[in-house]
């Protein structure tokens, strides 16, 4: 395919955008990849609940995509960062930090978000490993072993606690300071959970793995693993910066084929979500079912404004 354009470049190469690629060349699309390094979920130990994929580490899952895009001839990778997207007639330019422009007919968003853990010591350096976020990505990995929530958002983190006892009966919940309602007791007392009050100091272990919570005041509580909700915002401002509307949560809202109601603009993966879906609904295999569903409306959207 020409370097000079592209009926999609798909900017990010998780498997969002790896998924959408598969789909537009199997379509006889021409598409381009372009991939900014390594993504939101490259510190965990593995993906899960992905069939045929479970366990696999995401840097094997992204090698066997790229792997699998090259019998399509009309889809190209290329490594670096967008600087920019201009809209104009016929379609879009994208410009790099290094490296000539490229045209593109359609755009495909899938950069991802970046998770802001709270600045407590020892979080970062076990994120993905034994801090983690996900209890249907990785609880199983942990279950009938002592566990820790640790609270970030108050009443959701409760309910994250109640729910982490179908994997353990050892599940304390470190409040970190939040108050607790009454409701909030009755439901920790009925699932046996117990309770820290005092601020999180740290989170200690060996290496990569949590031994103990750690708190300003009182013992330490021993626990296998931590978990906690993280906030996240978007990996790249390029969403922003072509006029996609952004919502509450940071997400790109879009609609069930993944438009952001910009002209031409798709957008696939964890910096998107449809208005209809609960916040925090992100995985890999629906990152990866948007970039297929994606492509499909790409190629359609495409397909009818060639019979015009």
């Amino acid at each position: 395919m020409r370097d000079a354009g592209y009926d999609a470049v798909i900017i990010g190469a998780g498997p969002a955008g790896l998924s959408a690629a598969l789909v537009l060349g199997r379509s006889r699309r021409s598409a381009l990849v372009i991939d900014g390094g390594a993504g939101r979920n490259s510190a965990a130990a593995g993906v899960h609940g992905l069939l045929a994929c479970d366990g696999m580490s995401p840097d094997a899952l992204r090698a066997a995509g790229r792997e699998q895009l090259a019998e399509y001839p009309d889809v190209h990778l290329r490594e670096g960062r967008v600087r920019a997207v201009d809209s104009g007639r016929g379609g879009f330019t994208v410009a790099f930090e290094d490296g000539r422009p490229v045209h593109a007919r359609r755009i495909v968003l899938a950069t991802g978000v970046i998770e802001e853990l709270p600045g407590i010591a020892g979080l970062a350096e076990r994120w993905g490993k034994s801090v983690l976020g996900c209890p249907y990505c990785h609880a199983w990995e942990f279950r009938d072993r002592p566990l820790a929530v640790l609270a970030t958002e108050g009443r959701q983190d409760v309910v994250f606690a109640a729910q982490l006892t179908r994997w353990s009966r050892d599940v304390t919940l470190c409040a970190n300071g939040f108050p607790l309602s009454a409701e909030d007791e009755a439901l920790l007392r009925e699932r046996a959970v117990r309770v820290r009050q005092e601020p999180v100091r740290a989170v200690e272990g060996p290496e990569d793995e949590v031994e103990r919570v750690m708190f300003r005041e009182g013992g330490p509580v021993d626990c296998e693993a931590v978990f906690l909700h993280a906030t996240t915002r978007q990996a790249d401002p390029l969403a922003g910066k072509l006029g996609c509307v952004l919502q509450d949560d940071g997400t790109v809202r879009i609609d069930d084929v993944g438009f952001t109601g910009v002209p031409g603009v798709y957008a696939a993966g964890d910096l998107a979500r449809r208005e209809s879906c609960p916040p925090g609904m992100t995985f890999v295999v629906t990152a990866a079912a948007m970039g297929f569903v994606t492509a499909t409306a790409v190629d359609r959207e495409l397909f009818e404004e060639e019979l015009d």
